[in-house]
């Protein structure tokens, strides 16, 4: 039987965030498995738009928020810095900490699909936003619909969603009265590690361990030119953050390489605060540091099948798992990890791959030799996808699909 099943991402085709990129295997799942998939994301540019990809139906919902960020674009410095003001304020008053308009929009679109027929079998919303899960909750419980959050981010734990730690302890309660009620809704939670120490406080037989969804065997890109290609082609896709995901330690690995070695290049393709740091190594040593800034998925894709060698950053929250990681094991490639201590999540995760190599961020550039050595002797080398699929079969999107398909022909709610 196929079922009408609606996804609610925050940034989706063609510009996918972490999540977006999760949700949108588990959406190829459900399509290739026979269902018919709905995609309610986010606008990018602030416009309500419907496209079709990959038999995918998406619905691009807005709100003031995004519609004003679409509009600082043509705003001058004074005036952007008053939106800021603004929207801050506004979260700061609000009291679960969650952009309402955004949450009602995606409310909003649910109650325009089913106005106009569409029988909706369920709702699978993503946190990040919790904004989603809140417009999906609210609709599923008015029709007595099955809901299936999948949560790789907290919401009631996250100091950092609520900005500062006194607003987080006047909200958390709210945010755990709600996150309790949804969860008592849901017929199915799925969870990643980060939420660990909720489940095991508050345990309930219908929440379930997954992992990043993002173990699928793809076929090779296109491959990109990379800049003044070399023997050795190292490459860094993601954030760069200097209190989160700082790159000084592969930078300074690098750079060391490459005075000795001319065959050696790093291409980092990021955003974020740090990516300053990035722009000064190059400018320092421009024949190994390429910098090529922020690119859309399918480009960094190209450039991925170009490079030999893929390097992950650690977070300093040793509780948060990339995403990349997923996805770069998932490619078989040989992997540089520059981790900050062996307790990371991420950390335990990498151990299960064969063909990576650990490398503690303090001691980045007394181990530059070592590492120059391990790309030269494992550029060449990759992991059979069967071997990936084994080790990490609790990352494939079958696994949420699956379940809930199952509770679906049950015809169980919650």
């Amino acid at each position: 039987m196929a079922y009408n099943i609606v996804l609610i991402a925050g940034s989706y085709y063609p510009n996918f965030s972490a999540t977006g990129n999760c949700i949108y295997q588990i959406a190829r799942c459900y399509v290739n498995k026979g269902h018919n998939v709905y995609m309610l994301s986010e606008s990018p540019d602030g416009r309500e738009t419907t496209v079709e990809h990959e038999g995918q139906k998406i619905y691009r919902v807005t709100s003031k928020r995004l519609k004003d960020l679409e509009k600082r674009k043509s705003y001058g410095k004074f005036r952007i810095i008053l939106n800021k003001v603004y929207w801050a304020l506004v979260k700061l008053f609000t009291p679960s900490g969650m952009e309402e308009g955004l949450a009602d929009a995606f409310y909003n679109k649910l109650e325009e699909l089913h106005a106009q027929g569409l029988k909706i079998d369920c709702v699978v919303p993503c946190c990040m936003p919790v904004e989603g899960v809140k417009g999906g909750y609210r609709f599923c419980s008015k029709y007595n619909i099955p809901l299936f959050p999948l949560l790789y981010d907290r919401y009631s734990d996250n100091r950092d969603f609520f900005r500062f730690t006194w607003t987080h302890k006047l909200k958390k309660g709210y945010a755990e009265k709600y996150e309790k009620k949804m969860f008592d809704y849901s017929s199915m939670v799925y969870y990643i590690d980060n939420w660990k120490p909720y489940f095991e406080k508050f345990k309930r037989d219908n929440a379930l361990r997954v992992e990043h969804p993002l173990v699928v065997k793809k076929p090779l890109a296109e491959p990109l030119p990379l800049k003044d290609a070399a023997k050795i082609n190292a490459i860094y896709q993601g954030e760069i953050n200097h209190q989160m995901r700082p790159p000084q330690a592969m930078l300074t690995a690098f750079s060391k390489i490459g005075k000795t070695d001319p065959d050696v290049r790093l291409h980092i393709f990021a955003r974020g605060n740090g990516v300053e740091d990035v722009e000064k190594a190059q400018a320092a040593d421009p024949n190994v540091i390429k910098f090529y800034g922020k690119v859309g998925k399918a480009e960094a894709d190209g450039y991925y099948a170009s490079a030999n060698i893929q390097i992950i950053l650690a977070n300093r929250d040793k509780e948060i798992v990339s995403s990349k990681i997923f996805e770069s094991v998932a490619s078989g490639y040989p992997i540089v990890y520059f981790y900050f201590s062996e307790d990371e999540l991420s950390y335990g995760l990498l151990k299960k791959y064969p063909l990576v190599l650990f490398v503690r961020q303090d001691k980045a550039e007394e181990e530059a030799d070592k590492i120059r050595e391990w790309m030269y002797a494992n550029c060449e080398k990759r992991v059979d996808f069967d071997i990936v699929g084994k080790a990490y079969d609790d990352a494939t999107p079958d696994m949420v699909v699956d379940t809930s398909i199952d509770i679906l022909d049950k015809g169980k709610r919650g």
